[in-house]
């Protein structure tokens, strides 16, 4: 039987980790299936504390702590660089807070089965925040396809062969932003699934959050944003010459295309920052819970 290991990024969600380990637990009870859960804690500032009676579908328990917080982008990176020379096995990985449909796991399991060469993420096809953050996320969906020709309608919920671990770790861009990596580097299968309330407490995700993690989407296309932008800009020359729009339009949509590379390409920098050092050096301490 093929292993299956399942990546659980998470920072001070005690509480719904392990309630969320617990249906992962049924649903693999479900099929006869067994599974090593990992979790990436993102230097939490509580406590560890994982309750691991009555799973006995869940083989092992690990909690991988970094030095430091990080964000579950680099989390995931992290826990990918643990994992990336296992062999012949299934990855799952999937938020901890209960918004990624567990009962959506073994469908995507059996997908990653079938379609070694395919990783197989959970397309958003409903989502369940207010009206402001939906079309403020509906905005990020369409800028990133108007420059980077790609429609990213999923988060981190996905499942794969460990043969497409190297593919997505080859070029560091996992440590910008998980889902536009997988995009880049991999073939991939949607599964449209439902986005579900968390199981406890609120949202950590500001729309200031938002804007930075947009940001970090686009940045993995960098160089295609570049270039796609100055065809954007010659199309304008073409649009202000025969009276589409103005002088003045033209300088003002020329400026905020050249701020939004120059935004794109600094916060690529300073999310890179911390690079410097490999992605082994972030981990503090590994814990064997079960």
């Amino acid at each position: 039987m093929t292993k299956i290991n399942i990546l659980l990024p998470l920072y001070n969600d005690w509480r719904s980790c392990n309630f969320l380990i617990r249906k992962i637990n049924k649903e693999l009870k479900k099929r006869s299936r067994y599974a090593n859960i990992i979790i990436l804690n993102d230097f939490s500032t509580q406590k560890i504390d994982i309750n691991n009676k009555n799973l006995k579908n869940i083989s092992k328990i690990k909690v991988l702590t970094s030095k430091k917080n990080l964000g579950s982008q680099k989390i995931i990176s992290l826990g990918l660089e643990y994992i990336k020379n296992k062999r012949n096995e299934i990855i799952v990985v999937m938020d901890s807070d209960g918004e990624d449909d567990v009962l959506q796991l073994n469908f995507l399991i059996d997908n990653a089965l079938e379609k070694k060469d395919l990783v197989i993420v959970a397309s958003r096809i409903r989502r369940r925040e207010n009206i402001i953050f939906k079309i403020f996320y509906k905005a990020h969906l369409l800028i990133t396809y108007f420059f980077t020709f790609n429609w990213i309608s999923f988060g981190n919920y996905s499942s794969f062969h460990t043969k497409n671990v190297r593919k997505i770790l080859k070029n560091n861009d996992s440590w910008l932003a998980y889902s536009s990596c997988i995009i880049k580097n991999c073939k991939i299968l949607k599964i449209d699934t439902e986005r579900k309330k968390r199981f406890y407490d609120k949202s950590k995700l500001s729309f200031f959050g938002l804007f930075k993690h947009s940001i970090r989407v686009l940045s993995v296309f960098q160089k295609i944003i570049f270039y796609n932008s100055l065809i954007y800009i010659s199309f304008l020359f073409v649009f202000k010459k025969i009276g589409i729009i103005s002088f003045y339009s033209l300088l003002f949509l020329i400026f905020i295309i050249l701020f939004f590379n120059f935004l794109i390409l600094f916060i690529k920098k300073i999310t890179f920052k911390d690079f410097i050092e490999k992605k082994n050096t972030f981990i503090k301490k590994i814990i064997n819970i079960k």
